[in-house]
């Protein structure tokens, strides 16, 4: 793991402009005083907090705006919305904040990265009216934090958002912190986290945790097994903290998008994904190779273009039917590219419930063969899911994978020179997606492909929930492959959430893919929560978005492929 070096440090500028009467739209005598504190600074990411007091005539909204000299870019705001075009900022009050009589004060922060040099602005303007002073210097804090904080906005009345890093995996949310959906589902009964015998207890598990973007509480990555020594049964990839962009995008917050789409939409008509399908992938320097397109089973030889680091966080749950059907899934995307000659950086952070293929069904996999009928099964949640018809979508092994084991087909394995027959071993999940932002001047494509090599489920209609075992098919007489070689060898009958079961989809491979940033516009746009409907400005149910640079050629980032229940001590069992 890697050790990140922290530094905390404040700086204070007091900006006074108390008296100054001007001209406004609506011919008001303005002034403002505003304090900008720099609370925290690491490796490349700090925290800011603005309050701003107007001493002018009351308004009923207000826009501040201030220039950042070093090319600082802002991540994440909380307590007001705001935007970016270059070093030109823009801060807009939130609802609960929006009027500020005379003499009022209202406060909001923001995350944000830096390179170099992170100096403090020269001046702000209120509603267009400068707030002319000086900055000056306060004490740093005393003792650093342990790790970039993530610093969440509070989406109540008050004006501070919650402060310090989260004690994650240590302590509980504090007294009145407002959960999400997603970590209430772990705190229930039968519906989130329910431990087995000598596993973590819920109180454990609930330990890890995050705000989100929103102010809420949500779930995050936790290791497969607590420091303690307990396991969890269950593991969700990568450590985050191992990955080069984690000082700018911190803790993901599984669930996120899910719950600003609670915002628009009935109970009814919503679908919680389950907290064991959130993986994580972090990968740092990976190669971008000329003329790599992802058709290939190896990349390429050629010239490296550029190096792309990637943090993404994706909901796949290979152990239920929520597939079969349903066709968006959250992704938490986070990924910076460095051109190989000239140093080109472009750079994309986008969340959303992005669509893999067709609502309510999805394609056959790679057993029989790719390029399958498309299988309608039911109605996809929520109603209005959108579909993606550019990629092949999700591809799913169903009974003519079965059929073609018995008759003996054969398929082409880049790992061997001759074709080889078809076996339960080769039961196997792709999912593809492409999907796209556009407008302002921004045109923003990824293209990723997670694959699950061993999945616990495939698609039987003849079974209840249309939910088949591929351990079982261990027990038949079909050609079985290394996977039931395992099972077949241990000379019990081993159930489908055995940790002895090798089919708990932890071998796995994310590729982020495709990859495309041209962005002359705004640095931050907003969309809704399937990543459409791209505006400058936020609106009802909007997710924030950051996308900058502009790259020469699209690229293609592969990712890695690890099996992620390769230690049996950690006891990882579907459903995972």
């Amino acid at each position: 793991m890697r050790t990140r070096s922290l530094a905390a440090l404040a700086a204070t500028a007091a900006l006074g402009a108390a008296g100054i009467v001007a001209a406004l739209p609506a011919s008001a005598a303005a002034g403002c005083d505003v304090k900008y504190t720099v609370a925290s600074q690491w490796n490349n990411g700090f925290t800011a907090n603005v309050n701003l007091t107007n001493l002018g005539d009351p308004v009923t909204s207000w826009t501040l705006t201030w220039s950042f000299a070093n090319g600082q870019q802002i991540t994440q705001a909380w307590n007001a919305s705001a935007s970016q075009s270059g070093g030109q900022v823009t801060a807009r009050g939130a609802g609960h904040n929006a009027s500020l009589g005379t003499g009022a004060s209202t406060s909001f922060g923001f995350n944000g990265s830096w390179v170099g040099t992170n100096s403090v602005p020269a001046g702000f303007a209120l509603n267009g009216t400068a707030c002319t002073g000086a900055p000056s210097a306060t004490t740093p804090p005393t003792t650093p934090p342990t790790t970039p904080p993530t610093t969440p906005p509070n989406t109540g009345p008050t004006t501070s958002p919650p402060t310090g890093s989260p004690e994650w995996g240590r302590g509980l949310p504090p007294a009145g912190a407002v959960h999400s959906r997603a970590y209430h589902i772990i705190m229930a009964d039968g519906t989130g986290y329910t431990p087995r015998a000598n596993e973590c207890s819920r109180e454990i598990h609930m330990r890890y945790w995050t705000y989100g973007p929103d102010g809420k509480v949500y779930p995050t990555w936790h290791p497969a097994r607590d420091p303690s020594g307990c396991a969890f049964g269950h593991e969700h990839g990568d450590d985050p903290r191992t990955s080069d962009l984690f000082a700018t995008a911190g803790w993901p917050a599984f669930g996120y998008t899910s719950e600003v789409m609670l915002g628009n939409l009935p109970e009814s008509s919503h679908r919680h994904e389950d907290h064991v399908g959130h993986k994580v992938l972090a990968v740092n320097n990976s190669n971008v190779i000329q003329g790599d397109n992802g058709t290939s089973f190896f990349p390429p030889s050629g010239p490296t273009i550029a190096t792309c680091d990637v943090l993404l966080k994706f909901h796949q749950g290979t152990h239920s039917p929520d597939a079969f059907s349903n066709n968006v899934h959250e992704l938490l995307f986070n990924q910076r590219c460095v051109a190989t000659n000239g140093g080109q950086v472009t750079e994309a952070r986008y969340n959303a419930m992005i669509p893999l293929g067709r609502a309510g069904g999805f394609s056959p996999s790679e057993c029989p063969g790719f390029g399958g009928q498309f299988i309608n099964v039911t109605p996809a949640v929520p109603a209005d899911s959108p579909s993606d018809n550019r990629s092949l979508g999700r591809l799913i092994t169903e009974p003519g994978c079965i059929q073609a084991i018995r008759e003996g087909r054969t398929h082409n394995d880049p790992l061997y020179p001759n074709p080889v027959p078809f076996t339960v071993s080769d039961m196997d999940d792709f999912w593809f997606s492409d999907v796209s932002v556009t407008g302002s001047g921004l045109n923003f494509r990824i293209a990723p492909l997670f694959y699950v090599v061993n999945p616990s489920r495939y698609y039987d209609p003849a079974k209840p929930n249309r939910l088949g075992r591929i351990i079982d098919l261990c027990y038949t007489d079909l050609r079985g492959g290394s996977y039931c070689d395992q099972v077949r060898n241990s000379g019990q009958q081993i159930a489908w959430d055995d940790p002895r079961s090798p089919f708990k989809g932890t071998l796995r491979e994310f590729r982020p893919g495709t990859f495309a940033v041209q962005n002359s516009g705004p640095t931050t746009v907003y969309t809704d929560a399937y990543g459409r409907n791209a505006s400058t400005t936020p609106f009802a149910g909007s997710i924030q978005q950051y996308f900058a640079g502009s790259s020469s050629t699209t690229m293609y980032v592969r990712g890695s492929t690890k099996d992620y229940g390769s230690n049996s001590a950690d006891a990882i069992h579907a459903p995972n």
